[in-house]
């Protein structure tokens, strides 16, 4: 991946789960689905601990499972997964999210005069400020007008960046969607060789039923010339006989 994938990740799971829960990315990034318990064992937790942040995680999208019944001890063990499509979808809804409220507040600034309190005891638009006389309610120091250039251009630098992190999640979600539809035609192809291979075996047997059909046929009207040659031949006989008397 050209982009760090896997730390956009971990934001979104804290977010959903919450903190230190970020670990279950690089303990799900193999490609097999992991042992629910080893899961457990890795993230020091009880197995139900676990679970919690997993079926969070779920109800998400965001990880996928498999069940598997253990014969001996009768009950299911569930394997999990990161679910790339739906995490990329998150990941994006996500960053669309963050660069809206940055686009917001940018607008905000260039749109209106801000003053701050000396002592970082708030910060108020130009109507709050003229309703205290420009003066902290709080500590009554004079407020000042704050630059917004800083602070512009801090925010251009992360509505820019949040554009570059959903230009490249639709990269990723396209290479995903390619792969899902090579693999949707592979099995599309499959199925028709199969349904190929069907008819043909079909038709083979149908061919072997016909021939087995015509060949009783043709022992049937042997057998039945040969019944009438007897039977002409028996006629002859007695004709024969009839006459020498």
């Amino acid at each position: 991946m050209l982009f760090d994938y896997f730390k956009l990740l971990k934001e979104l799971v804290i977010q959903v789960s919450g903190k230190n829960t970020e670990v279950l990315v690089d303990i799900l990034k193999s490609e097999k689905p992991v042992n629910e318990f080893k899961i457990a064992d890795k993230l020091k937790l009880t197995i139900n601990q676990a679970r919690n942040i997993l079926y969070k995680l779920y109800n998400q999208g965001i990880v996928a499972f498999v069940r598997k019944k253990d014969e001996k001890k009768g009950w299911y063990i569930y394997s999990w997964s990161l679910n790339a499509p739906k995490a990329l979808e998150r990941l994006k809804l996500m960053k669309e999210k963050e660069m809206n409220t940055f686009q917001h507040l940018l607008a905000n600034r260039e749109n209106k005069r801000m003053y701050k309190c000396p002592n970082d005891c708030m910060e108020v638009n130009e109507e709050s400020a003229m309703l205290h006389q420009f003066t902290c309610p709080e500590c009554g120091s004079v407020l000042n007008l704050e630059s917004t250039e800083g602070l512009a251009k801090e925010l251009k630098g992360k509505i820019e960046k949040a554009k570059r992190e959903i230009i490249e999640l639709d990269v990723e979600l396209k290479k995903i969607d390619d792969v899902r539809l090579v693999q949707v035609e592979k099995k599309r192809l499959l199925k028709r060789r199969q349904n190929k291979a069907k008819r043909k075996r079909e038709r083979n047997k149908l061919a072997k039923e016909n021939k087995k059909l015509e060949r009783k046929a043709v022992r049937e009207l042997n057998k039945k010339a040969k019944n009438r040659a007897k039977k002409k031949v028996k006629v002859k006989k007695k004709t024969k006989k009839k006459s020498r008397k």
